[in-house]
């Protein structure tokens, strides 16, 4: 393979590693990000707009009898405290949106999950859920490199990985009626799932999700001998340029 020294420039700029990297805010409750509801039944979507970055967000519950367990599309919604879901075993969408209860993101019976899908890889920073009234706020998450047209219908929590998902992560907090925050340790990926504690350990699970935080990802720096090998390149270059044929 021949190298040309005139991809040096740009080598040498994607090989350094990244600075800091800007965080990206997402708020879904009242006065929060601008966003577009597309559908007004079961399996519609929330895109929510920052800037030139866009996120999709779609809600699913295991409610399914074929496959038992399997995903079922759900409704999902904007509140003034975050995202809630209403799924089919809830009763019609206008009763459950009237309630206090159901439409929260819950375990209840069933197990809401809500898909936030990215244009573009993402560090998953942190999360903030927001209860109505005073619930238990465990939470299951898993972090993705996902197809952009990815449904999860059909699918049950044992066929994620089969889908581009990573290992399922628990985060157990304590019962409260305030927002919480959750670190989600800056895992990469296009997409990030989140439920209410995937199974149920008895004591209900409910909250709205009030805000996202991303980052982007950070580049890896080079190691010292790949710095050596591409400052040699550059010798190279340097010789090759000042280098005059001999007159004869």
């Amino acid at each position: 393979m021949r190298i040309s020294f005139r991809m040096l420039p740009p080598l040498v700029v994607l090989a350094m590693g990244s600075t800091s990297a800007f965080a990206s805010t997402w708020t879904f409750g009242s006065s929060g990000s601008y966003y577009v509801t597309s559908g007004s039944s079961y399996g519609n979507t929330v895109t929510f707009y920052e800037g030139s970055e866009k996120l999709r967000t779609a809600a699913w519950s295991n409610t399914a009898e074929a496959p038992v367990g399997g995903f079922e599309a759900a409704y999902i919604r904007r509140f003034s405290s975050g995202l809630g879901v209403c799924n089919p075993d809830e009763g019609a969408i206008t009763d459950c949106m009237s309630g206090s209860l159901d439409h929260q993101v819950d375990n209840v019976s069933q197990q809401d999950v809500v898909l936030f899908l990215f244009e573009s890889p993402q560090a998953m920073d942190s999360l903030t859920v927001d209860p109505f009234g005073t619930w238990d706020r465990d939470m299951s998450f898993w972090v993705g490199t996902v197809s952009p047209t990815i449904t999860l219908t059909g699918a049950t929590f044992n066929t994620l990985a089969s889908l581009g998902f990573s290992s399922q992560v628990n985060s157990l907090n304590g019962a409260g009626d305030a927002a919480l925050t959750i670190g989600l340790g800056g895992l990469v990926g296009n997409a990030l799932l989140v439920g209410a504690l995937n199974p149920a350990d008895g004591t209900p699970d409910r909250f709205k999700i009030r805000q996202l935080v991303t980052s982007a990802p950070a580049i890896v720096p080079l190691p010292a001998a790949a710095w050596l090998f591409l400052s040699a390149l550059g010798s190279m270059a340097g010789l090759r340029r000042f280098a005059r044929p001999a007159v004869g």
